[in-house]
């Protein structure tokens, strides 16, 4: 996979400078116009120095790391920079050798195709390798060392989110299990044995990557773990225990030879929710001026589809506890809230949430919107209204907000959204303690960019239907 990714960098890298030369000068061979006139060197020659120059400047940034390749803004960011960095490189050293007159919008173009080109393929490639994870393949043997809570916790994430590509075989039993007869694992995965047993059972299993729960061990037990596993091929990671905080606010730091872990504070300022506020007011702006001739027949599909209204106003529990009316495109019949009671049985769905994969409230039309979210359009006018932001917790209803817990009370510290973090990771088929976690992730770790990136994910999450009821 690594060097699949360096082979499809460096060509597109190579490609990128042979498409800048054609379209400035019509040839892949034009000469350079070096102001030396003893030095002879083509665009196509230059090109071939380049690719392992900016292949190296991309190592340097992390980007053949595989735990950390994304398709989002973050590792678009590094690529640029990347690329940046060669560009300066390759214009300081053509004045070092005393080479000046490399042309600058050749240079340009090549910086911006060369940017296109990379994130492009690797977008391919990740959402290749995603389809192949998705259907059992490309899938790493890991192994969870703990039996605590925070190794469970680890177990169902990685069984609810096989895009990461970690699959759980087993789980050791930790220190603390031994003292005092915990297991929370033995539910999800085997228990293959003990922390003592960890080499054995990385070769009787053909473990790949190790995980361990550091508050499921004494210091001393984790320190013998790690350096047993030194000398062992395997990826090793210690959960810091911090499921709330995202990792771009944790740096490792160290005083006087203790390492320590920093958590950054964030920041939900007035003038960060201002930006917010104003994003959220063009992007919806010019969503419902673009979408307005669709808006007219999905309404004109729910207005003929079955008696009622084309929208239908829904009282949903926003921030800080204020109540509004959440609109949407009517997909259920009339009767719909009163039918809710006696289905209540057939909920499928855990805590104060109800869903139901075949409920029969939902009209046929509406059963189709509801896979693509079409249905929820109408949402946007509430953005524009201040009672939505495009990105947030999903606003609950008064009935579920009456079953929270002070834990699920954080989820209402923020303007709900039309999409989130739970949204696009998993839709409806996450449980209600899952979709908390992922919201009060998204509130401890809020950005714009964050938001940005989330929309992103929203729209193939739709196109998609993954989840979907």
């Amino acid at each position: 996979m690594v060097w699949t990714l360096v082979l499809t960098d460096a060509l597109a890298i190579f490609f990128a400078a042979m498409v800048a030369t054609y379209l400035r000068f019509g040839s892949v061979v034009a000469p350079v116009a070096f102001e030396n006139p003893e030095v002879s060197v083509d665009f196509f020659q230059l090109a071939l120095v380049i690719v392992p120059l900016w292949v190296a400047f991309l190592a340097l940034s992390g980007l053949y790391d595989l735990d950390r390749a994304t398709l989002g803004l973050s590792e678009s960011g590094r690529v640029a920079r990347a690329l940046s960095f060669g560009v300066v490189v390759l214009i300081l050293a053509t004045f070092a050798a005393k080479l000046p007159g490399l042309s600058r919008a050749w240079t340009l173009l090549v910086w911006a195709f060369s940017i296109a080109l990379v994130l492009g393929i690797r977008g391919v490639i990740m959402v290749a390798v995603l389809m192949l994870r998705r259907t059992g393949r490309l899938l790493v043997p890991t192994l969870v060392v703990g039996s605590n809570a925070e190794s469970a916790d680890i177990i169902r994430v990685l069984h609810g989110n096989v895009d990461a590509g970690l699959v759980p075989v087993g789980c050791l039993a930790s220190s603390q299990a031994e003292r005092l007869e915990l297991d929370f694992c033995s539910d999800d995965v085997p228990v293959l044995g003990s922390a003592r047993d960890i080499i054995e059972v990385v070769h009787d299993r053909n473990v790949e990557t190790v995980i361990i729960a550091s508050s499921a061990f004494d210091h001393d037990v984790l320190a013998r773990m790690i350096a047993e596993l030194r000398d062992e091929d395997v990826d090793l990671h210690i959960s810091s225990g911090l499921f709330e905080v995202l990792t771009s606010r944790v740096l490792v730091s160290e005083v006087a030879g203790v390492p320590l872990i920093t958590v950054k504070g964030i920041s939900l300022s007035a003038g960060n929710l201002l930006v917010k506020r104003v994003f959220d007011l063009i992007v919806a702006g010019l969503i419902i001026l673009i979408g307005l001739p669709l808006w007219v027949l999905f309404a004109a599909l729910v207005k003929f589809s079955s008696p009622g209204p084309v929208f239908y106003a829904q009282e949903r529990v926003g921030r800080d506890g204020r109540r509004f009316g959440m609109l949407k495109f009517r997909s259920m019949y009339r009767d719909a809230d009163k039918r809710l009671a006696e289905l209540s049985a057939a909920n499928e769905a855990s805590g104060p949430l109800f869903k139901m994969k075949d409920d029969p409230r939902v009209t046929p039309v509406g059963k189709w919107m509801r896979k693509f979210s079409i249905d929820e359009f109408p949402q946007l006018i509430n953005v524009i209204k201040g009672e939505m932001s495009l990105v947030g917790p999903r606003p609950p209803l008064p009935s579920e907000v009456q079953r929270y817990s002070e834990g699920d009370w954080r989820r209402l510290e923020v303007t709900p959204g039309m999409t989130g973090l739970w949204q696009v990771s998993g839709r409806s088929s996450l449980t209600f303690d899952e979709m908390v976690r992922l919201d009060l992730f998204y509130i401890e770790n809020w950005s714009v960019a964050l938001d940005i990136t989330l929309m992103l994910r929203t729209i193939p999450a739709v196109l998609l239907a993954r989840g979907a009821y």
